[in-house]
């Protein structure tokens, strides 16, 4: 067979494109979990290289209409299609006879004149795929439509895996203004379940944002409810990348109805001076799964003279979870003012360490690996940040439960227990 004409061949050019990444990272940092569930995080760099994406939900709206962000990756698989000549029937074949993929056949392909009244009464879609009946003798198939189902199957059976920080950066392209950690004020932005809108774009949440609710009717991620609701005077900071936005007018959402429950605390600080004369380190961990949550405190003095707290709480992933080469851990800074009695800042970031540093990281062994427990990332990547003059206690408390995996949310509240 001649090489253009072979499937295998135009499946290897539309996976090679620099487009099928952009889109695979889009749809990535859509974050829709299945069956309208919660995402349950219990090993590090999931969304970065082991998250499968269910691209068949595309097709529940409106199947007919390609979304935005997908056009330039279908229209220049569509002209390769053309090119090679592969017949319609071996991509329907591919594409919806797949027990995670028929959905999009369902949606997508309308039967002829003579059969609607038949598939009104069973899907004839069952007995062309049981039977092995050619798909173009009982479906009208417009091709270009068809190239879209393709696309999004691809982009569910190739992920594509990213490889850290450096790589996100090196393809993000950040809206301006923003500051030198690359966030931009959006206190104006109007907020919603997978992204929010600055003027007249629509911007997905970064990848490492947590995007579930708190009540099944909540129309924002939980982390955004604590700020909106909890900090009234306040600037919000964050990062937002051209690259995973889309005319407002173009954005669609898969976000249902989820729920995800966030245990909140009342952690006391009135004696924080008698304890932290210096930088104090406080780990806490569970022998049952060995995964630990590190708390720093330092004091230090603002350019007003007054004293001040960092407050820095990262998770440390138990490294027989790990399953890469490297790690990236939740980290969450703040500045807590003891005579005031609150913070003024708040900010989260993700930190990534070769798999080699961590692990001596999370050995906390300093005297024989000469890395403590409380050694920075070798990469740091600042995601959101909130100042105010007044952030209660119990708010930062809710936020780093917001902001920490799920298996360090508890060890995060038995830190402060009894």
């Amino acid at each position: 067979m001649d090489e253009e004409k072979d499937l295998l061949y135009l499946i290897d050019k539309i996976v090679t494109f620099d487009l099928f990444r952009e889109a695979n990272y889009y749809f990535r940092c859509m974050k829709k979990q299945p069956h309208g569930g919660v995402a349950h995080i219990f090993y590090p760099n999931v969304y970065l290289k082991h998250y499968a994406a269910d691209t068949f939900r595309l097709f529940t709206q409106d199947p007919e209409k390609i979304p935005y962000f997908l056009t330039a990756l279908v229209e220049e698989s569509y002209q390769e299609y053309l090119r090679s000549g592969i017949d319609v029937e071996e991509i329907c074949r591919l594409c919806f006879d797949d027990n995670n993929f028929w959905y999009a056949g369902f949606r997508l392909l309308k039967p002829k004149s003579e059969y609607k009244a038949a598939n009104k009464e069973v899907p004839i879609l069952w007995s062309v795929i049981d039977s092995k009946l050619k798909f173009q003798d009982y479906f009208d198939i417009e091709p270009k439509m068809l190239v879209y189902a393709l696309v999004c199957y691809l982009i569910k059976d190739n992920m594509v895996e990213i490889q850290g920080i450096a790589e996100i950066r090196a393809y993000e392209q950040l809206k301006m203004p923003h500051n030198k950690y690359g966030l931009c004020l959006v206190n104006e932005s109007k907020f919603m379940r997978q992204g929010f809108i600055i003027e007249d774009r629509y911007y997905l949440y970064s990848i490492f944002f947590d995007t579930t609710i708190g009540a099944a009717t909540d129309e924002v991620p939980y982390t955004i409810k604590i700020i909106n609701e909890e900090i009234s005077e306040k600037n919000l900071f964050f990062r937002c990348d051209e690259k995973i936005a889309v005319p407002v007018e173009e954005m669609i959402s898969t976000a249902t109805m989820d729920s995800q429950k966030y245990r909140g605390i009342t952690v006391n600080f009135v004696d924080i001076e008698k304890l932290v004369y210096k930088k104090e380190v406080i780990v806490h961990y569970r022998p049952e799964h060995q995964d630990k949550v590190i708390m720093i405190i330092k004091p230090d003095t603002d350019q007003n003279g007054d004293k001040f707290y960092h407050i820095e709480v990262e998770e440390l992933w138990n490294p027989e979870r790990i399953k890469d080469s490297f790690v990236i851990t939740n980290y969450i800074h703040a500045q807590y003012y003891p005579g005031r009695r609150n913070f003024n800042h708040i900010d989260f970031s993700v930190n990534q360490y070769s798999i080699s540093v961590f692990n001596e990281k999370f050995r906390d062994a300093v005297t024989d690996t000469e890395v403590p427990i409380d050694r920075y990332g070798d990469e740091h990547y600042k995601i959101w940040c909130v100042e105010s003059e007044a952030i209660e206690i119990s708010t930062w408390s809710k936020l780093v439960c917001a902001t920490l995996d799920e298996p360090f949310r508890d060890l995060f509240i038995e830190m402060f227990s009894g």
